[in-house]
């Protein structure tokens, strides 16, 4: 069925959030429905798209889209009609610094955020929840794996890569050099934010990123969205798991 605007599945404590708050940055007319989180996915996800997951838009031709980073590019190229949040070219602002600030190193960034940090943050986070929720006869066990793959391979990557996002930061308010954040921002809010809250990463050792990322959540679209959502809390190591 056909509407005049998106609508968008938004499931508790997710990185729905990300994408609720770029719809209340467009400052569109929106439809939202909001799905309670029982460990897993809902199954009343599988009725709008086949992999169940969330956030999910449904446009207002009635497509639907899955993932956040393609979520944001449809409602940017969409209905981002004055180009607040897309890249600038240089005609369009002779101040914006296209040679450091081009496709190629947004599309390094998207690939640090989407394959890279997404794999080692889910990795400690599953380490974390399982070891926090094993039984007491093999608890030792899980916690001395999770112990060595933590302090041997999983920290230090970690901290690699967040140094270089780090540094990616200098001299720029959002990662593409914008004055105000980009799809690329709206799609690495939500790794750091994971990893600060479920896989404990303290934000403080990387100056550039929190300042960055305090920027994000003070932005007052940020602050609608989280009063608009259903639930934003990503410390999941310390949720009860379910089957």
């Amino acid at each position: 069925m056909e509407s005049n605007k998106p609508t968008l599945h938004y499931m508790q404590n997710s990185g729905s959030q990300q994408s609720l708050w770029l719809l209340e940055e467009l400052g569109i007319e929106y439809d939202l429905v909001l799905h309670e989180r029982p460990g897993r996915a809902p199954a009343a996800l599988k009725e709008t798209h086949p992999l169940g997951k969330s956030p999910q838009l449904v446009t207002a031709s009635g497509r639907t889209i899955a993932e956040r980073s393609a979520i944001a590019l449809y409602l940017i190229e969409t209905y981002d009609k004055e180009g607040r949040f897309k890249v600038p070219t240089p005609e369009q602002d002779p101040d914006w610094n296209s040679k450091d600030n081009d496709k190629f190193r947004e599309e390094q960034l998207f690939s640090i955020g989407n394959t890279t940090l997404d794999s080692l943050i889910n990795m400690k986070t599953t380490l974390a929840v399982f070891a926090n929720h094993t039984p007491f006869f093999i608890w030792p066990i899980l916690l001395g794996v999770k112990y060595t793959l933590d302090t041997m391979f999983l920290n230090t990557e970690i901290d690699n890569y967040f140094k270089f996002l780090d540094a990616e930061l200098e001299g720029r308010e959002y990662f593409n050099g914008t004055k105000n954040p980009t799809r690329l921002d709206f799609v690495m809010q939500w790794y750091v934010d994971l990893a600060a809250q479920s896989a404990r990463v303290d934000l403080s050792s990387y100056p550039r990123i929190k300042a960055w990322f305090d920027r994000c959540i003070s932005r007052p679209a940020w602050k609608r969205a989280l009063e608009k959502g259903n639930g934003y809390d990503l410390e999941f190591w310390k949720m009860k798991m379910t089957s």
